[in-house]
């Protein structure tokens, strides 16, 4: 029995055969699992570079405002919603300056897969966010972009005394 081509003149049997690369087809898997995982997680857990996909935003409702230490920083009020705040929950306030005045609006993002949770971890009825501002205050109005009222200002943050180190006793 002849081991050579069954057609003569043809070499198709003569060069040995190439092998494709193994690793090829698990490198791809391999990276659209870690790509499809990094969707899933954004979506449905909330977490990583795609949370906002799975965050859902609200508005909220800043109610006053007050001065900080720094003159580029102020610190708004934002009430509470009667459901609360669940721990999860980011609320952000943002400033905008329009010449004389500045108006202010407020958000919360919260996990899409969130059901119905207690208020963790909040004392009162609202919550003091910072927000940085271009120039000083000096005097112009803050109001809430909503419904256009000025907000109250109220007293100064206390400021919290830093503590020193103890030093080691020698």
């Amino acid at each position: 029995m002849p081991a050579g081509p069954l057609i003569p003149g043809l070499r198709e049997y003569d060069a040995p055969r190439r092998r494709r690369g193994g690793a090829l087809p698990w490198i791809l898997l391999a990276l659209g699992l870690v790509a499809a995982l990094t969707l899933l997680a954004g979506v449905i857990g909330g977490v990583g570079p795609l949370r906002a996909l799975g965050a859902a935003e609200s508005p909220m409702e800043p109610v006053a405002w007050r001065p900080t230490s720094s003159e580029l920083v102020i610190q708004v009020a934002v009430a509470v919603p009667p459901s609360g705040l669940c721990a999860g929950d980011e609320v952000k306030a943002i400033a905008v300056e329009r010449g004389p005045r500045i108006e202010v609006s407020a958000s919360r993002t919260q996990p899409r897969n969130t059901d119905v949770c207690s208020g963790v971890g909040i004392a009162g009825d609202r919550v003091w966010v910072d927000v940085a501002v271009d120039v000083p205050v000096a005097g112009r109005p803050v109001i809430r972009t909503t419904d256009r009222q000025p907000l109250p200002q109220e007293a100064a943050a206390a400021e919290e005394p830093v503590s020193e180190p103890a030093s080691p006793a020698a």
